[in-house]
C-alpha cells in the first residue's frame, strides 16, 4: 500500500513539474496529418461483365445497390434531352409490373429506388434485399417504357424547360455551356422544346439497347453484406444480363478565345445581375493538381464566408448576399467559373472586383493564416465524409474509373498538408485564366451598356435563354401600326373583314363568356377560369379549384362600369380606386386590343418583329403609365392571331417574377366569334397547365350577377 501511495505522488509531482515547464503563450504546433489506412474493396467481374465492389458495413442491417453503366458521353444532336429521359423511363414499370405495382411493391418494404441516365441507387432493410433484387433485376433487364409513361415525362420535361427560361441561373448556365464548350461538344448541347419534341419512345429503346450493358458496368453494394452474399446476389438476379459491345468515348475540341468575351441576355425587368466569368480546364480526375486546386478555389470562393470573394463582395462592398467560385475535374474537360447576383446599379463593379480577387490569386502568395484554415476545414470534411460506408464505395469507384494509385485515397490528407502557397500561386498561374474568360451577365437592358469595357473587343455579345445568338428586332413593314395590328386581331376574332361589318356584328353582341379548365393531376383537382365582359366596359373574371375535398375561389375581381374590386385568396379584397377606376371606366368591349390606344390611363409601344423558333412575331409592350409592370404581347405576322403574353409583376420583396401564357388552335365557337381552343400557363416553379376551352356564350345584352361580384 506504501509503495503504491508513493508512486502515486511520484506521478503526480513529476506531472505538476512537466505542467509549470509549459510556455503557454506559444500555441501547440499541429501534428502532420497521417496517413489514413483506407481499404479500398477489390473489384470482382462477373461472367457477364459486370464489375462488383462491396464495401462491408454491419452496424445496421441495411443494404444499398448502386447500378453505374459507364457508357462514354456523346453528343445527342437534334435529340438533346434523350439520355435524361430515358432515366426517367428506367423507373416507370417493367414487364412484369406496371408503375404503379411496382411503386407499391417499393413501398410495402419501406424501400427506395432511384433511377437515372446511368442506372439506380436502391437501398432497403436487410430482410428485403431478395425482393428488392428482384425488382432491380426487372429494371435493368425488362424494363417496360409505356407510352403514356413517355408522353408524360415529355410534357413535364417541355413544361419545367418554359420555368427555366425565365430562371437567370439555368440562362447563365445555359450560356455557359454554348461558349466554353461550342455546340459540337456533348457539354455544348441544349435540351430545348424543338429537342424534346423531336425525341420518340423507339429513342429511348434504342439508348437502352447500345448502352445498358453490364460488361460496362459496376455494380456497387454497402452494407450489411458479406462478398460471399453479394457474389450470390450477383449470380441469382444480374447473370442473366446479356453482353454488348462496348462502346469507346470519342474525343471533342473546344472553342478558343482570346481576351476576355462578354455575353449578355436581356431579362426584362430583372433587379438583379446573374454573373458568371468561367473558362474551361484541362483536368482530368486524379490529376496530381487537383487537391492543390481545391486549395485555391476554396481560398477564392469555394463557399466559405472568410474566402475571398465573399469578404470583398459581401462583407466589403455589399454588393450581394454571395459570391462563389467553382473549379472542377472532368474525364473531358473541367471547367472554372466565379459569380453570384448583383443589384442592377453594381453590375459592373461588380464584374471589376470578381476579376481582381482572380487577378490576386495569380500575383500573390496567400497568408499563411487562411492556408492553415483552409486545410483544416477540408481535412475535417474528409474525416466527416469517412463515417459514411458509401464513401468508401465512392472511392473504389472513382479508383477502378479512373484508374487511380490505389493510395489515392489513403494519402490525401498528407498529400494535402505538404502543399504551399508558393504550390497554390503556381497552380494559379497554370490554370487561372483572368484575361481569357468568357463573361456572362443575365439581367435588365440598361447594365447591358457598362459591360463592353470588360470585352477584349469592345462589344457585347447578346445571346437569348438557350445561348443562341440573338437576333436584333426587325423594323416592321410600312404601313404597319399599332393600330393595324390590334384591327386585324380583333376583326380575325370576329370573322369580319372591315369596319362595316365589325360594327354590324357589334350591334347584336354585348356580351361574351368563356370558361377554360384543367384538371391538375399532382393535386387531384380542376382549375376553372371564367371570364365575363359587357358593352361598353363591364368585366368580371373568376378562378375556381374544385376537388375532393371541397371548393374554393383563388381569384375574383368584377366591375359594373362605375365601380368593382378584386379579390385574391390570402391577400383580400382591393376597391378600384384612383387611376385604376378611371381606366376600368373606359369603353373595353368587346377585346381590350380594340381600345387601348384610346386609354390614356395605358403605355403601348411597337417594339419591333421577333423571331422565336422560326416563326415571326410583332412585339408590343403593353403597361400602365407610371407602373413597373409590364407584359409583351406576340401577334403573329403571317396569321394575326395574339400567339402569346409574357407577364412580369414585381413581388413585395421588389423581385421580377415572369409568366407566360400561349394560346393556341383558335376555332369558330359561336356565330362567327373564333377563339382559342387552348390556353396554356406557365409559371416558375409549376407544372405547365394546359386548359382547354369549356364554353363560350354570347348575347346582345350585358347583364350578369358577376359584374356586380356575384359569380
Amino acid at each position: 500500500m506504501k509503495t503504491n501511495i508513493l508512486s502515486l505522488l511520484f506521478i503526480t509531482l513529476f506531472s505538476a513539474a512537466s505542467y509549470g515547464q509549459v510556455d503557454r503563450s506559444v500555441v501547440p504546433k499541429p501534428q502532420p496529418n497521417p496517413a489514413i489506412n483506407i481499404s479500398i474493396p477489390e473489384v470482382q467481374t462477373a461472367d457477364n461483365g459486370l464489375k462488383v465492389i462491396v464495401v462491408e458495413n454491419h452496424k445496421l442491417p441495411k443494404v444499398s445497390f448502386q447500378l453505374f453503366v459507364d457508357y462514354p458521353i456523346e453528343q445527342e444532336g437534334n435529340k438533346a434531352g434523350v439520355s435524361e429521359i430515358f432515366g426517367q423511363m428506367l423507373g416507370s414499370g417493367t414487364s412484369s409490373n406496371s408503375k404503379d405495382e411496382f411503386d407499391a411493391k417499393v413501398d410495402y418494404m419501406g424501400a427506395s429506388i432511384n433511377t437515372n441516365s446511368r442506372g439506380f441507387f436502391a437501398s432497403s432493410l436487410k430482410k428485403h434485399t431478395p425482393k428488392l433484387l428482384a425488382l432491380l433485376s426487372e429494371v435493368i433487364m425488362s424494363p417496360a417504357f409505356p407510352q403514356e409513361e413517355f408522353d408524360r415525362i415529355i410534357n413535364q420535361s417541355i413544361s419545367a424547360l418554359a420555368s427555366e427560361k425565365s430562371d437567370p441561373n439555368s440562362m447563365a448556365a445555359n450560356v455557359a455551356s454554348i461558349v466554353n464548350y461550342g455546340k459540337d461538344h456533348p457539354y455544348g448541347e441544349i435540351t430545348t422544346e424543338k429537342t424534346l419534341g423531336n425525341i420518340t419512345l423507339d429513342d429511348v429503346k434504342d439508348h437502352y439497347k447500345k448502352y445498358f450493358i453490364p460488361n460496362q458496368a459496376y455494380l456497387v453494394i454497402v452494407g450489411d453484406v458479406t462478398q460471399k452474399e453479394a457474389n450470390e446476389y450477383v449470380n441469382t438476379y444480374f447473370s442473366k444480363w446479356q453482353k454488348g459491345t462496348p462502346n469507346t468515348q470519342e474525343k471533342f475540341e473546344t472553342p478558343k478565345y482570346e481576351g476576355n468575351n462578354v455575353f449578355f441576355v436581356d431579362k426584362p425587368g430583372a433587379v438583379q445581375s446573374r454573373i458568371t466569368l468561367t473558362h474551361t480546364v484541362k483536368l482530368p480526375p486524379g490529376h496530381e493538381d487537383v487537391i492543390t486546386l481545391r486549395l485555391l478555389n476554396q481560398i477564392l470562393g469555394g463557399g466559405s464566408f472568410s474566402a475571398h470573394l465573399m469578404q470583398n463582395l459581401r462583407e466589403d462592398k455589399a454588393y450581394t448576399y454571395g459570391c462563389y467560385s467553382s473549379l472542377d475535374s472532368d474525364q473531358l474537360i473541367g471547367s472554372f467559373s466565379a459569380g453570384g447576383s448583383f443589384r442592377n446599379e453594381v453590375t459592373d463593379s461588380a464584374v471589376v472586383q470578381i476579376l481582381k480577387e482572380i487577378e490576386w490569386m495569380c500575383n500573390n502568395l496567400v497568408s499563411d493564416s487562411e492556408l492553415e484554415l483552409v486545410k483544416n476545414s477540408m481535412t475535417g470534411a474528409f474525416a466527416r465524409s469517412l463515417e459514411q460506408p458509401q464513401t468508401m464505395a465512392n472511392f473504389a469507384l472513382n479508383t477502378v474509373r479512373y484508374n487511380l494509385p490505389t493510395d489515392y485515397y489513403t494519402t490525401y490528407l498528407t498529400r494535402l498538408e505538404k502543399i504551399t502557397k508558393e504550390e497554390i500561386l503556381a497552380a494559379a498561374k497554370k490554370y487561372l485564366q483572368p484575361s481569357n474568360l468568357n463573361i456572362i451577365v443575365v439581367g435588365n437592358q440598361e447594365v447591358s451598356e457598362k459591360l463592353t469595357v470588360f470585352d477584349s473587343k469592345g462589344q457585347v455579345a447578346y445571346k437569348d435563354s438557350y445561348g443562341n445568338e440573338q437576333q436584333q428586332l426587325k423594323s416592321v413593314g410600312e404601313g404597319v401600326s399599332l393600330q393595324s395590328i390590334f384591327t386585324k386581331y380583333v376583326y380575325k376574332r370576329f370573322s369580319v373583314s372591315n369596319k362595316e361589318e365589325y360594327d354590324a356584328k357589334m350591334s347584336k353582341i354585348g356580351f361574351i363568356q368563356t370558361t377554360y379548365s384543367v384538371f391538375i393531376e399532382d393535386f387531384g383537382a380542376t382549375m376553372i377560369i371564367t371570364s365575363y365582359s359587357g358593352a361598353p366596359n363591364k368585366s368580371a373574371s373568376i378562378v375556381k379549384i374544385e376537388s375532393g375535398q371541397g371548393n374554393m375561389i383563388a381569384q375574383k375581381d368584377w366591375f359594373n362600369g362605375e365601380s368593382g374590386a378584386k379579390f385574391v385568396a390570402m391577400q383580400g379584397k382591393t376597391t378600384y380606386e384612383g387611376d385604376d377606376l378611371e381606366s376600368k371606366k373606359i369603353n373595353n368591349f368587346p377585346l381590350e386590343q380594340m381600345n387601348y390606344l384610346n386609354n390614356p390611363y395605358m403605355a403601348i409601344e411597337l417594339l419591333g418583329i421577333e423571331e422565336i423558333e422560326g416563326v415571326e412575331y410583332y412585339k408590343v409592350k403593353v403597361g400602365k403609365v407610371g407602373e413597373q409592370d409590364f407584359s409583351y404581347e406576340f401577334y403573329n405576322v403571317q396569321t394575326g392571331w395574339l400567339d402569346m403574353i409574357e407577364t412580369f409583376e414585381t413581388d413585395a420583396e421588389g423581385n421580377t417574377v415572369s409568366g407566360k401564357v400561349v394560346f393556341s388552335d383558335y376555332q369558330e365557337v359561336k356565330k362567327g366569334f373564333m377563339a382559342p381552343n387552348k390556353m396554356t400557363l406557365y409559371n416558375p416553379g409549376a407544372p405547365a397547365m394546359e386548359m382547354e376551352l369549356q364554353k363560350t356564350t354570347l348575347k346582345k345584352k350585358a347583364k350578369s350577377s358577376a359584374f356586380e361580384g356575384e359569380f
